[in-house]
């Protein structure tokens, strides 16, 4: 999914685990509002899609859900699972047991019991919720049955089949908690704050649509991830979030001391290199090509599927963006593990052959805006174009995008996919590219490749790591053999935050609830 240009987003996509895992670590530092700092100010460059926390599929989205609904757990920036609503828990490949923090209670006050956890999740493992991210949790189609103890203070979860990052996804923001009022009226939970639904640190006072929102610290919240990094400073003791339209413009607004933190992709990073800002880089943005493989578009056609990657230079795809990032042989980059590092599966750029292929053919270019304003679109359009192909592009902000292409309301033949990979693993890309067409599913191209799914379905039965190992090798020659993805770069993202501020980012992404104020 795609990242905007200024925008903090969750630690949240899961990882596969490599070992059954047992979380019994304490809780957090700054358990409560008590001492908070004052406000703490940043930008995204598109308003939220929704305030649903299952239904989210933007970065704009995931941030609203961070603050507002809290997870079982959470990721560190070493991918350690820590505490968050469980105190701790036990789990195997199919199946978990959440130990619940003693005095949780909802954003109006009341208690959280185990029971209302429970009726949470199962409204987000239901197919019919449409929760994009379930898949990551449970696997596609899963059976999942969710049961709940309020005198134990448990949440039991079983799967009907094996499904090994069950544990590190439910770190995901769409498996943030809603309490009962936002569960009896979803609709209202979707288009905004409802009383007492929330979870999380903080609650939504005030909402300008399309303009600003203001976030207040809950008092005596007490089931923040304790990060091995603590950020210096006061909680924020209000957080106001700006949708501002461009990285320039949030540029200037951040050297004038109208922002406290911007996250950029583009050059305006540098102006803030030393002095009063510090600067954290991190890969976050795995960059690729997705078709359209639907009857009746060009990208059910594998002989276009493969022209299109001969047609596109990786090389020059990072250079676009400055250079710094790093040319992939799969869909997502060499941090990840057991990803392809196999040069000869990736088909080789070869504009002659493309063109072959590629001259005259009408293709539909969609891709969002908010990376580095599109620029990677452009030089997919381009570089078709040189190929003869006769081309339109649909550069459009985040949440049009998203809903166009990842929700399958559009008409568009490829498209360029700004992966947010934050736990830096194959699965979360693998739901993109297996299962389900939306709204059932992510599989928005419509991609059936069997090996893939064979392959990941072996990754996902064992903790052995040699084995999921194997199984993921399998997996990608199948996808790139086909064509069915075409690897470009990554896209480093860079974090500056003023003097007065500080944050967490874990997992390559900057975590929103985690904002500190100093002084």
């Amino acid at each position: 999914m795609a990242r905007p240009r200024t925008v903090a987003v969750p630690a949240a996509l899961a990882a596969a685990a490599a070992l059954i895992v047992s979380g019994c670590t304490t809780g957090s530092s700054g358990s409560s509002s008590s001492g908070g700092g004052d406000a703490f100010r940043f930008a995204t460059v598109s308003d939220a899609n929704t305030f649903d926390p299952a239904l989210g599929t933007a970065a704009t989205d995931y941030t609203f859900a961070r603050m507002q609904f809290a997870t079982l757990v959470y990721r560190d920036a070493d991918h350690t699972i820590l505490p968050g609503l469980a105190e701790k828990w036990t789990s195997t490949p199919d199946s978990a047991t959440f130990t619940l923090r003693k005095g949780l209670t909802c954003s109006d006050g009341k208690p959280l019991t185990a029971a209302d956890v429970a009726a949470s999740l199962r409204r987000f493992a239901d197919p019919a919720t449409g929760a994009a991210q379930a898949p990551l949790a449970f696997g596609p189609g899963a059976k999942v049955t969710v049961t709940s103890d309020d005198t134990a203070g448990t949440v039991g979860i079983k799967l009907a089949r094996a499904w090994s990052d069950m544990v590190p996804a439910l770190a995901l923001t769409g498996a943030g908690i809603v309490c009962g009022p936002g569960l009896k009226d979803p609709k209202a939970l979707a288009r905004g704050p409802v009383a007492g639904a929330g979870t999380g640190p903080y609650t939504l006072t005030d909402v300008q649509r399309g303009r600003a929102y203001t976030f207040k610290l809950r008092d005596g919240y007490n089931a923040f991830p304790a990060y091995k990094k603590e950020p210096q400073g006061k909680r924020a003791a209000t957080v106001k979030l700006s949708i501002v339209s461009n990285e320039s413009t949030a540029a200037n607004q951040l050297s004038t001391g109208a922002l406290d933190y911007v996250a950029f992709t583009g050059p305006d990073a540098a102006r803030f290199a030393g002095g009063n800002y510090t600067v954290t880089v991190a890969p976050l943005l795995r960059m690729f090509i997705v078709f359209n493989e639907r009857p009746g578009h060009p990208g059910a056609d594998p002989r276009f599927r493969k022209a299109v990657a001969q047609a596109l230079d990786p090389n020059a795809f990072n250079r676009v963006y400055g250079g710094k990032g790093e040319v992939m042989k799969s869909y997502s980059d060499s941090t990840s593990p057991c990803a392809n590092t196999d040069d000869s599966l990736v088909t080789r750029t070869d504009p002659a052959a493309a063109k072959t292929v590629l001259n005259g053919a009408s293709v539909r270019i969609s891709g969002t805006n908010g990376i580095a304003n599109g620029s990677g679109n452009t030089y997919v359009q381009e570089a078709l174009r040189a190929a003869g192909a006769k081309t339109t592009l649909r550069n459009v902000d985040n949440a049009t995008w998203a809903t166009e292409v990842l929700g399958n309301k559009g008409d568009w033949d490829v498209t360029l996919m700004g992966h947010l990979n934050f736990s830096g693993t194959l699965t979360p890309g693998a739901m993109l590219l297996t299962g389900p067409n939306p709204p059932a599913g992510r599989n928005f191209g419509g991609v059936q490749n069997p090996g893939f799914t064979a392959g990941l379905a072996k990754a996902m039965a064992t903790t052995d790591q040699t084995q999921k190992c194997g199984a993921w090798g399998e997996a990608q020659k199948a996808l790139l053999e086909r064509n069915d993805v075409v690897p470009l770069s990554t896209v480093p993202v860079a974090y500056v935050w003023s003097k007065n501020v500080d944050g967490v980012v874990a997992n390559g992404a900057a975590d929103p609830a985690g904002f500190r104020v100093k002084g």
